[in-house]
């Protein structure tokens, strides 16, 4: 069957949804089926992971549908420019769109239809993007009724703590126009139990559409050949845990940092917090959470930049444990942060830390640890067993987080 992957975000785009894109494309591709991406072209992307690129399947045929979108860019790049991505962030505000990505959906609503019936494409599944990628099916159901659609939703959008707007009516007629849109789809994947009762409770029944889970996947097989492909690498003597991502105001290491304020001093020597985090809100926010722990535990903690997906896979395999962050609100739990998934593949313990639910199951049932807020001395109390234990940990996999378990959900409907 011939399935197009329609994500605005995909390899080799540095952006942890595009790890997504990829372990998909891989299962379709193990199942026979011959995958198209609809994603942006990257001849023109402003930012490039060639170590993923180096990993995208030959057999992908690739539609590159323009540049990155104003909203996207770090800066306009000319003084008209500035005013139409002050647009993008603005319009959001005010009036009923489902995001600020505007070029991508209108470059959508012109190419989309076309390279369907071109290629002749059996079903679209619309991914790892903006909501907005979601507009262009009811063009594409009126115009080739016979394709099948699916839409898999990374994050909720109405629903979604970190998306609600401050005017109560725009948050209404944002619902609407998302039910109408998702009416055209056959099936809505949701990444989460709790994210797909959460839509149900606030879109409630939408006629003619299927609802289910299909969570992410740990390509096993795909970190162990991009680790076999170099050296490994080695952090020196001593306990090294990991954290790779984002830092956000909701979302930060305190009750890490608290934790690792409780060890003895000797065992504190020994312990070296990596932090791979961006260059953006994150060293701010890790600076003003290590003012609060103190310089004996700011003395253990090492500011590192983002590095490329291989260089951080490899990174974290060199790790003792990893940590995970969610906020303290329970509304969060909707969240399983795609990194987990790139921890799993690396199979090292996880520490997480965040309200119950998916992310925390998830955690534990792979053989790492989960604790709420206000348990800092919890925490310290793993961390001294991970210390005192005489070698790393390397975690089994587990079956049930592969590709091809997990994305049943998606591979069974194309059988």
């Amino acid at each position: 069957m011939r399935i197009a992957l329609v994500s605005q975000i995909a390899p080799p785009q540095p952006a942890i949804a595009a790890h997504r894109v990829l372990r998909m494309t891989r299962a379709l591709l193990l199942a026979n089926h011959e995958v198209h991406w609809v994603t942006l072209d990257a001849a023109r992307l402003t930012s490039s992971d060639d170590t993923l690129a180096a990993w995208i399947p030959a057999e992908v045929r690739v539609h590159g549908l323009g540049g990155p979108t104003l909203y996207s860019l770090p800066a306009a790049p000319n003084f008209f420019a500035k005013i139409l991505r002050s647009l993008a962030f603005e319009l959001p505000k005010r009036f009923a769109t489902l995001d600020g990505h505007f070029e991508w959906t209108a470059r959508l609503e012109r190419k989309l239809v076309p390279i369907v019936r071109d290629h002749e494409i059996d079903a679209v599944l619309v991914c790892c993007g903006p909501h907005g990628q979601i507009l262009p099916l009811r063009r594409l159901r009126k115009a080739l009724p016979r394709v099948r659609v699916f839409v898999d939703y990374r994050d909720l959008l109405s629903g979604n703590p970190w998306n609600e707007r401050a005017n109560p009516r725009l948050n209404e007629r944002v619902r609407e126009r998302e039910r109408r849109a998702l009416g055209y789809a056959d099936v809505l994947f949701l990444n989460t139990q709790v994210a797909r009762e959460r839509f149900e409770t606030v879109m409630g029944n939408i006629d003619g559409l299927e609802l289910d889970v299909m969570r992410n996947a740990a390509d096993y097989e795909l970190a162990d050949s991009i680790l076999a492909a170099e050296s490994p690498l080695d952090f020196g003597p001593g306990f090294h845990l990991g954290f790779f991502g984002t830092l956000f105001p909701q979302r930060r290491l305190l009750e890490v940092l608290l934790a690792m304020r409780e060890l003895d001093d000797a065992r504190l020597r020994q312990t070296t917090l990596h932090c791979f985090i961006d260059r953006r809100q994150s060293p701010e926010i890790l600076a003003a959470d290590l003012a609060q722990v103190g310089s004996r535990v700011a003395d253990r903690v090492v500011h590192r930049e983002f590095v490329p997906y291989a260089d951080a896979l490899r990174s974290m395999r060199a790790m003792h444990g990893l940590v995970l962050v969610n906020s303290p609100d329970s509304r969060d739990s909707v969240f399983v942060p795609g990194k987990l998934y790139d921890y799993l593949m690396a199979r090292r313990p996880v520490l997480f830390v965040g309200s119950p639910g998916d992310a925390s199951h998830i955690v534990e049932r792979c053989g790492g640890c989960a604790f709420e807020y206000g348990s800092a001395r919890q925490i310290a109390a793993t961390l001294t067993e991970w210390i005192d234990a005489p070698a790393p940990r390397l975690v089994d996999p587990v079956e049930e987080f592969d590709p091809q378990h997990t994305f049943a959900p998606l591979l069974d409907r194309l059988a």
